[in-house]
């Protein structure tokens, strides 16, 4: 667990250090997975029993 939270502190130390234009760009990347996501056939849908 230990690891993990070092890891993550890490990654947002890093992020934190980035200019605008390359948050934007990761934003735009993910943006567009969430978008192939929800419109993936593979996503199961829920059945309302009734």
């Amino acid at each position: 667990m230990r690891k993990i939270l070092e890891s993550k502190a890490t990654t947002r130390k890093r992020l934190a250090t980035l200019p605008i234009s390359e948050k934007v760009k990761l934003l735009e990347q993910l943006r567009d997975r969430a978008l192939a996501i929800a419109n993936s056939p593979l996503k199961r849908r829920q059945v309302h029993p009734g």
